[in-house]
């Protein structure tokens, strides 16, 4: 079986941390067959919804559920139009506790599995539950990040910002607002993340920003943002602190951005109701090499505030060319990999393969999409407490000559249910 590469990457990675977790392999010696712990089966055949709809299915009951809310359900496939993406039960997806292990690995390989926490080549049996990763929320901050990790060594882990002005828009729809200047922009960078009594505690972002119509206007604000299970939500226009639970801020509009520890979301997108965006603006010289790499001597400058204040409203800053330009918050999940392949050659989008072109029969027109057999994932129930290797097994056209005819989707789930130990 050809492997694509990005699969290889995922299997070596996955190795390196078994190997670091157990401190290297070993001959276990000779031992009975273990068994399988994924004692139930479960089939999901859907046809593809409209785009921008979402269908879920519960593998633990082996049902399509009524709608996408609560945790009773566990996968989530969201239609483009053409094909789908993938989600968990958590973070940005869900309300539950799922998450993916890794991402998407060699089908083959995963049938290996005894127990959805266990590696079949792992000799020394590391409980892998805490590897799960869970949907997040992806924005320009994630995307192109305000601080640079560690750069001291050994036993440094500290986080050091860049000083990089993000721009910020209350109204990312409106691109003649926004150019015009009628719509409020600001220009915001993060220049500290310790606070607390003695000022060396981490989670207190401290930013400082100006609404780009009053330039002069310099504000600074430190956070507590301490807490890593709930945001702490904040105004720019009015410089304050909003008291919301997460709950009541997914639909108001009286915030502009909020801070979890070093995470940072907007209210937009998937993250609220509002129609904040962002864009990055410019990241101050000095800080990063020709290659990319952080240039430690430039990080620790202790005079970097100062000297980067001008950034804020600086003649170089760029600027969104258009209002699809802005970045708003999306969600992002291990079930969701992007893709491999140079258009226009066949794709690879994990699940299933999107052909541009024509195939070699009438039955192959341009721009299918097929299953993807050779991979598959391990996904944590959206209760938290039961598993499923998953894998899509077909892809139906109902005219097959027709790429735009109505698909049927069918995955096939080996279910490891809640009883079973991990």
């Amino acid at each position: 079986m050809l492997i694509p590469k990005r699969t290889l990457a995922l299997s070596s990675a996955f190795m390196a941390l078994v190997l670091t977790a157990c401190g290297g392999g070993g001959d276990s010696g000779t031992s009975a067959v273990e068994a399988s712990k994924f004692t139930k089966s479960a089939t999901w055949t859907f046809q593809l919804p409209a785009a921008g709809n979402s269908l879920c299915f519960d593998f633990d009951n082996n049902l399509q559920t009524v709608d996408c809310t609560g945790t009773a359900w566990d996968i989530k496939a969201v239609s483009g139009g053409r094909s789908v993406t993938f989600a968990t039960n958590s973070g940005g997806s869900g309300s539950g506790t799922g998450a993916a292990l890794f991402g998407l690995m060699a089908w083959d390989y995963l049938q290996q599995w005894k127990s959805a926490t266990v590696a079949p080549d792992d000799a020394s049996k590391t409980n892998l539950s805490a590897q799960y990763t869970a949907d997040s929320s992806s924005n320009i901050i994630s995307q192109k990040s305000w601080y640079a990790y560690g750069l001291k060594g050994d036993g440094d882990h500290l986080l050091y910002p860049n000083y990089r002005v993000y721009l910020v828009t209350r109204n990312s729809a409106d691109a003649t607002a926004v150019s015009t200047g009628t719509a409020p922009v600001f220009a915001f960078q993060v220049i500290g993340y310790y606070g607390g009594a003695g000022g060396t505690t981490s989670g207190y972002p401290k930013i400082r920003w100006i609404d780009r119509q009053t330039p002069g206007d310099v504000r600074t604000q430190q956070i507590n943002a301490v807490d890593s299970t709930v945001w702490t939500y904040f105004d720019l226009k009015n410089g304050a602190v909003v008291s919301l639970s997460d709950a009541d801020a997914a639909n108001s509009g009286a915030w502009d951005i909020a801070f979890r520890r070093d995470k940072i979301k907007f209210n937009g997108g998937i993250s609220g109701t509002g129609k904040v965006a962002g864009f990055l603006g410019k990241t101050p010289s000095g800080f990063y090499d020709a290659d990319g790499n952080p240039v430690k001597s430039q990080f620790t400058d202790s005079n970097n505030e100062a000297n980067t204040l001008a950034d804020l409203n600086a003649a170089d800053m760029q600027a969104p060319a258009s209002a699809s330009a802005w970045v708003k918050d999306s969600n992002s999940s291990l079930l969701s990999p992007a893709y491999t392949g140079t258009y226009p050659g066949d794709l690879d989008y994990g699940w299933f393969i999107y052909h541009p072109s024509k195939g070699a029969t009438a039955n192959e027109p341009a721009n299918r999409v097929s299953a993807n057999e050779a991979k598959g994932a391990l996904i944590r129930s959206g209760t938290g407490n039961s598993y499923a290797r998953a894998h899509l097994t077909s892809i139906v056209y109902a005219d097959p000559s027709s790429a735009t005819s109505q698909q049927t989707w069918t995955l096939k789930f080996d279910v490891q249910p809640a009883t079973s130990s991990p």
